[in-house]
């Protein structure tokens, strides 16, 4: 009672100010009263039952579950973005329905903090979020991995030569090399410590 009480009053203040709401969905599972307006990000895996029960009322869904950035599988010599790239949001049932009528808004990538901090962020993020671009702005047809290899590795080494530090898809190298950076901490100033 009192999480719907405070979901209901917390929709209210929201919708008063005219913003749009998304909600996990944990909400929805628990079976609150929400507004049909609402969104339902399903975050815990993919989660099929949850997206076909969800579509079948009506809501609106993302899909966040199968694409955590923070998710590797630690094998080595081997790039884990590409179960990412594997996934498709529209397949559970009601699925290509619920995409077709703009009730399956389609996919997000995320990344949960625990594992990351400022000296793997950006490379935990890169190039991995680039295959759920591809995934979610391609035609569900385009998933050849053997296909999207080339063009992964040709993405990282020109976000690589940006100065972004992204890891390596797989054992290789940039065809113009890797620009290094590094500043020892010796040489560096009390400033450049402290940003």
């Amino acid at each position: 009672a009192l999480e719907n009480y405070y979901e209901s009053r917390l929709l209210d203040i929201v919708g008063k100010l005219g913003k749009s709401y998304v909600v996990w969905q944990e909400i929805f599972n628990n079976g609150l009263k929400v507004k049909a307006d609402t969104v339902i990000d399903v975050w815990k895996g993919f989660d099929k039952k949850t997206l076909a029960q969800a579509v079948a009322q009506n809501f609106t869904v993302i899909v966040s579950g199968s694409w955590y950035l923070d998710d590797g599988d630690g094998a080595c010599c081997t790039f884990d973005g590409w179960k990412f790239y594997a996934q498709d949001p529209a397949d559970f049932d009601g699925g290509a329905e619920a995409e077709a009528a703009g009730r399956l808004l389609g996919g997000k990538a995320c990344m949960w903090g625990e594992h990351v901090d400022a000296t793997n962020s950006v490379s935990r993020i890169w190039p991995r979020a680039s295959t759920v671009g591809e995934r979610l702005w391609s035609d569900p047809s385009v998933k050849d991995v053997a296909s999207a290899d080339p063009r992964l590795k040709a993405f990282r080494c020109s976000i690589v030569n940006r100065g972004i530090t992204a890891e390596p898809v797989d054992p290789g190298f940039c065809p113009n090399g890797v620009p290094y950076h590094y500043v020892p901490p010796y040489m560096r100033t009390m400033r450049t410590l402290m940003v």
